[in-house]
């Protein structure tokens, strides 16, 4: 019976140490459990962004090939020759 309040102090102890350790991990959990769901929200904000940014994109290209349709016209109306290759040209 000597021994029963030393063995009852370790078994204390050890259990606060188990206890320090699963609180460490927890808040190592948490942790990355809070970045996680920070790039999420990052990551579904830019896909709204992408889907805006391809909006215009495909918004300007249509504007860039309707001045194309206009510019073409225009030089055929006032017929403007064709423009000379670049580069080089064989003489």
């Amino acid at each position: 019976m000597a021994t029963t309040d030393i063995r009852f102090k370790r078994v204390q102890g050890e259990y606060r140490t188990l206890q320090d350790a699963q609180d460490e991990l927890f808040d190592k959990v948490d942790t990355y459990e809070a970045a996680l769901l920070g790039l999420t929200e990052m990551v579904a904000e830019n896909r709204e962004r992408l889907g805006r940014v391809e909006g215009v994109v495909a918004e300007n290209q249509r504007q860039i090939a309707d001045l194309n349709e206009k510019m073409d016209r225009l030089m055929t109306h006032l017929d403007v020759p064709p423009k000379s290759p670049a580069g080089f040209v064989k003489e």
